[in-house]
């Protein structure tokens, strides 16, 4: 699972990829700030946003690293796995990234509701599962809380099969 954190809300002009996080179903992550680049110089940042996932502008700034290296450690980390979001604004933002690091995407993001269709989960499924790994990781709106807790919702709904499906 991916997550983005950004510089303001959509709805408020254009935003910036300031923190990347990827959770992996068997409980690994990583998280990056990300160092602005030069060509999101006079891009929006919004107090609302910042006051939601606390990251300043001078944190990432500061401790930020490179769009180039965020781009390369993602791809290492990601390996060969699949890649899911629960909005198309990550792929967004991936997109963003790559294109201030001069970089290839290195994976495809794909839509977490399209996997849960295929596999048959029916929607009060996933909302109990939502709700568990929502329980259990309660912190929102920074980007490794938000993809583990979705990681944690997938491998839920992965442990109890789906309505109608014996194993």
């Amino acid at each position: 699972m991916i997550d983005f954190e950004a510089s303001c809300l959509p709805e408020y002009g254009r935003s910036f990829p300031i923190e990347v996080a990827i959770a992996r179903m068997d409980g690994r992550n990583h998280a990056w700030l990300i160092r602005p680049a030069a060509a999101w110089q006079y891009w929006d940042w919004s107090q609302e946003a910042e006051s939601l996932h606390g990251i300043s502008r001078e944190l990432v700034e500061r401790e930020g690293l490179p769009p180039a290296q965020v781009v390369a450690e993602m791809a290492a980390f990601v390996c060969d796995c699949r890649v899911y979001a629960d909005a198309d604004l990550d792929q967004y933002w991936l997109e963003v990234l790559c294109q201030a690091a001069g970089a290839k995407l290195p994976f495809p993001v794909r839509y977490l509701g399209e996997l849960m269709q295929k596999r048959g989960y029916t929607r009060p499924q996933v909302v109990a599962a939502l709700e568990e790994a929502k329980r259990r990781l309660p912190k929102e709106h920074l980007a490794r809380e938000d993809a583990k807790r979705l990681a944690l919702t997938v491998k839920l709904l992965f442990d109890e099969p789906p309505q109608g499906v014996s194993t």
